[in-house]
Parts: structure tokens; sequence; C-alpha cells
């Protein structure tokens, strides 16, 4: 009975096209910030600490400081999709209030400019950015980043992030693509499912077409595979998938003495 065959492991010569992918989508999600707003220098060192504050009345403002592994930005999203939330991710992927009023800049703030990770994020996540740069942070060489998990889940701003922050059939037919690398199967005989849609290489359907096996997203993203590339090692295919995009960041940012 044909059944889905994940590989043993994935080489980099396999993973090199992916972060490729990867790598053109961060470019354009880049260039659509700059052409908004103008990136400035990301000059943060060890002894500054970003704070981000959250205002939201009738509530008095929070503020959240860079941690070891998250910065403020993130610090502060986690905090205010947590119980009681205040804002949630929905299922496009978009940062959005419960109250359904506009998130903007008197409501959350960051003192310091974004590192080009939170630049990044904060744009796919549709929230207020204030002082955007293509810097890394000191943990951006090991691929150590850390989102809430509202957004690690999240399928769309995963997709997005992989498709030049388009979502819909498009994003979903290139995360569609990113798996076929580390599944035995051919392309053509396998579908995604995501929900009630079915991906193919080429189309989003409602039903899988007839002779195909079908792939739960959902049971997908939290099986584990090997990849024999140095920051990847043995993920969920999940985590795996956020480093390809992590890869393309660190790709197109830049350190803060411009190396």
């Amino acid at each position: 009975m044909p059944r889905i065959r994940w590989k043993a492991h994935v080489n980099s010569q396999e993973i090199d096209p992916l972060v490729d992918i990867a790598r053109a989508s961060i470019s354009t999600i880049q260039a659509a910030i700059e052409a908004q707003k103008a990136f400035v220098p990301y000059s943060t060192g060890g002894a500054q600490q970003a704070v981000t504050t959250v205002s939201w009345p009738p509530a008095e403002p929070d503020h959240y400081g860079t941690t070891m592994q998250q910065h403020s930005e993130m610090v502060a999203l986690a905090a205010s999709t947590a119980p009681v939330p205040i804002w949630q991710v929905d299922a496009n992927g978009y940062v959005v209030a419960l109250n359904g009023h506009a998130i903007t800049g008197a409501n959350y703030f960051t003192n310091l400019p974004h590192c080009g990770y939170c630049t990044v994020m904060l744009w796919v996540l549709d929230l207020p950015l204030g002082a955007p740069t293509a810097g890394r942070y000191n943990l951006a060489v090991n691929l150590e980043y850390t989102v809430p998990a509202d957004v690690l889940n999240n399928v769309d701003v995963l997709s997005r992030l992989l498709n030049g922050n388009q979502g819909g059939d498009a994003a979903l037919i290139v995360l569609k693509g990113m798996i076929n690398v580390f599944l035995q199967n051919r392309p053509e005989e396998w579908v995604l499912q995501v929900g009630a849609q079915f991906v193919t290489d080429n189309a989003v359907l409602n039903a899988a077409p007839p002779g195909t096996i079908a792939l739960d997203w959902t049971t997908a993203a939290g099986h584990m595979v090997d990849v024999n590339v140095q920051y990847f090692g043995n993920h969920s295919l999940l985590v795996t998938l956020w480093k390809i995009v992590y890869q393309g960041l660190y790709d197109r940012t830049v350190s803060s003495d411009g190396a």
C-alpha cells in the first residue's frame, strides 16, 4: 500500500536550493520594507537592552526587555497573545487586536532600532515598525531565533516568509515544494493537506487527486528530519523549515560592523 516515505538524511546539496528560495523571499520582503521606510544602521551593543512598550488602554503600559534568547519585540508579542490576551495571531498569520482596533505605533513601540530579523518579522506579522535595519544580532550565526509559539506554529506566517510575504495558494505551493526534498516519494505521488485544502506542486484543490497520498501538515510539521548541515541537525520539519528561513535571513543581513 502506498505510503509517505521520509528520507533518512537530507544533505547540503538538497538544502541549498531551499535556502536560495528563502534568501530571495527575504530580499523581496526587505525591498518592500525599505520602499516604505528607509533602513537605519543597527549598532546595538551588548550593554544595550531594547525595551518594547505595549500601551493598550485601559491597562497601564507594559514594558518588555530583551532576554538572552528573545528580543524585546517578540517578548512583548508573546505576552500580548498569552493568557489573558489582548491580541492574537489570526489564521492568516497577522497580529490583530481582539477588540478589533488597529494596532499602531502608539500601542507598540521599541526604543532602539530593530535587528534585521525583527524588522522582517514585524512587517510580516503586520505589527508597527519603528526603526528598521538589516543588522544581525549575536545569535544569528547559529540560526537561533526565538518566536512565540503562535507565530512558530502558524503555517501562513511560515509560507509567506518563503514567498515574499505573499500568502494564499502560491505560498502553500512553495511550502509543498520545500517538503518534496524531505520525502522519497515523487512529488506527483503526494499532496500536502492544510486544513481542508490539498496542495499539489501547481494547484490548491478541495480534494486530493485520485491515486495520491495526502500528508497532513499537522502531522508533517512534527516529523523529525535529519539534515546533515551545520546548525540544522535533527529537528522537526517545522523547526527545520524555520531554520531555512533564518539562513536566508542571515544571508540577507549584515553584522553591526558592516561585515
